[in-house]
């Protein structure tokens, strides 16, 4: 796999949640990542994760808006589940993420094809 281009900074370590910023992060205008995570408590449990990426943004005037930009990835996987199984997964996701179609969704609420 390939390495993140992003560099995101430690803002807070709160043991089962961290949050980073990444460049161009401000009080008017954050850029924020947040990542948490459930641990499992036995050989039943569901691993639970969870990272999301917030942004400020702006009208068409320039001016900031209250509501932000968010991008959020909720993974859950049983703790004895198969490794192949959880790897076929993660290549479904990506291959949305990656794919234009999964861009033109996020302007456009279109569905995938």
């Amino acid at each position: 796999m390939a390495a993140m281009s992003t560099v995101l900074t430690v803002f807070s370590d709160q043991g089962n949640q961290r949050t980073f910023t990444y460049t161009g992060h401000s009080a008017l205008d954050p850029r924020v990542v947040i990542q948490s995570r459930k641990v499992a408590t036995g050989n039943t449990s569901v691993i639970e994760d969870r990272v999301q990426v917030i942004s400020g943004t702006e009208d068409a005037a320039n001016i900031p808006l209250a509501s932000r930009v968010v991008y959020e990835a909720k993974l859950r996987r049983p703790v004895n589940g198969a490794a192949a199984d959880v790897s076929a997964a993660l290549a479904i996701f990506r291959d949305i993420v990656a794919s234009d179609e999964f861009g033109t969704l996020t302007t456009t609420q279109k569905w995938l094809k």
